[in-house]
C-alpha cells in the first residue's frame, strides 16, 4: 500500500505548524481524523514520525526526511493540478493581500508603481492580519500577500525582504518610572494590542512570558489606527511598528519608550503562489522590498538591530 496525498497533507501540516490540534483545525478535520490518517500513514512507511507530548508533536529525525520527500509530492501534485488553471495575474485580476503596518506606509506608492508598470493589471486588494492572509494564499483566494511570519503551504513561496523595527511606544503626556520600563514593573500598566492571532500580539506576550510575567491590564483592538489614537490618547501603551507611528513621534504626541530587553526587530515577507507567472520572476518582490524601504517601514536584512 502506498501513502496517500490527504496523508501526506496531513503529515505535512502536523510538522508545519507542530501539533496534531493545530493541523485539526487548519484542515477543518477532527483530532481523531487527523490521528488516524498519522497512524495509517506510519504502519505503511514503518516508521514513527512524531514524539507525541503535551500540546506539541515532535517531528523525529526520520520524520524530517519523510517531510522532505512529502513537501515534494505535494508540490507535484500541485502544479498537475494547476497546469489547466494557469493565468497571468499581471494581465488581468491581481488578488493582492498586505497587512495593516503595509497598508499605512507604502502600499499606494506601491499601487502607483504597479500600475505604471503593468497598465493592464486589475486589483483587488485585501486588508487583513497575516494568519488570515496566509490562510488565503493557502486556500489560492490571493495571488500575492506581503506578511510578517507566514504559515505556507508548499505551494506557496515565502520571500524574506527585510525587518521592521518594533517598539513600546506611549503618549507623551503619560507618566511613567523610566527605572521600570521592563516586564515586571510594566506588566500592570494598561496595554493595547491587537488580536491573539497576529504576529505583534504574540511578541507582545512573548516579551513579558520569557520574564515571567503576564500583562494584568490588557485590551485587544482589531485597527492599528485606531491603536495609535488610544495610545496618543494617553489610554493605555504598546507594541507597534516604529515607521508607523513616525510623524505621531515627530510631531511630539507619541515617545518610544527605552525598554529591557529591547524588542527584537519583525521578518517581513512576500509570499505568492508558486504556479503563477508575472510573480516567479521576482519583479513584484524586488519592487516592494524597494518601496518599503523608501517608505521607512522595512530595515534590509543586513540592518536588523
Amino acid at each position: 500500500m502506498r501513502p496517500s496525498l490527504q496523508q501526506l497533507e496531513t503529515f505535512y501540516w502536523i510538522a508545519r505548524l507542530g501539533g496534531f490540534h493545530a493541523a485539526a483545525r487548519h484542515l477543518h478535520l477532527t483530532q481523531p481524523t487527523i490521528s488516524a490518517r498519522i497512524q495509517e500513514l506510519e504502519d505503511i512507511l514503518g516508521l514513527k514520525l512524531f514524539e507525541r507530548g503535551g500540546h506539541r508533536a515532535v517531528i523525529t529525525p526520520v520524520g524530517r526526511d519523510v517531510l522532505v520527500q512529502a513537501e515534494k509530492m505535494l508540490r507535484l501534485s500541485d502544479d498537475l493540478e494547476q497546469i489547466s488553471k494557469r493565468r497571468n495575474p499581471m494581465r488581468g485580476l491581481l488578488r493582492l493581500g498586505a497587512n495593516e503596518s503595509t497598508a499605512m506606509s507604502g502600499l499606494i506608492e506601491l499601487l502607483g508603481r504597479l500600475k505604471a508598470q503593468y497598465p493592464d493589471v486589475r486589483i483587488e486588494l485585501t486588508i487583513d492580519v497575516g494568519a488570515s492572509l496566509s490562510r488565503k494564499l493557502n486556500a489560492r483566494e490571493l495571488d500575492i500577500a506581503i506578511l510578517s511570519d507566514p504559515v505556507s503551504a508548499p505551494h506557496v513561496v515565502d520571500v524574506a525582504i527585510g525587518h521592521v523595527d518594533l517598539a513600546w511606544v506611549a503618549s507623551t503626556q503619560t507618566v511613567l518610572n523610566e527605572q521600570a520600563l521592563h516586564p515586571s514593573g510594566m506588566a500592570a500598566l494598561p496595554v493595547v494590542a491587537m488580536p491573539s492571532t497576529t504576529t505583534i500580539c504574540n511578541v507582545v506576550m512573548e516579551w513579558f512570558r520569557l520574564a515571567g510575567h503576564e500583562p494584568e491590564n490588557l485590551s485587544i483592538c482589531n485597527s492599528m489606527a485606531m491603536m495609535i489614537k488610544l495610545v496618543a490618547a494617553g489610554h493605555a501603551i504598546a507594541v507597534l511598528p516604529r515607521a508607523v507611528v513616525d510623524a505621531e513621534i515627530k510631531s511630539g504626541i507619541i515617545r518610544v519608550l527605552t525598554v529591557k530587553p529591547p524588542l527584537n526587530p519583525l521578518m517581513y515577507y512576500v509570499s505568492y503562489l508558486r504556479q503563477e507567472p508575472g510573480l516567479a520572476d521576482g519583479t513584484l518582490v524586488t519592487m516592494t522590498r524597494e518601496v518599503l524601504q523608501q517608505s521607512g517601514l522595512l530595515l534590509p536584512l543586513t540592518a536588523a538591530r
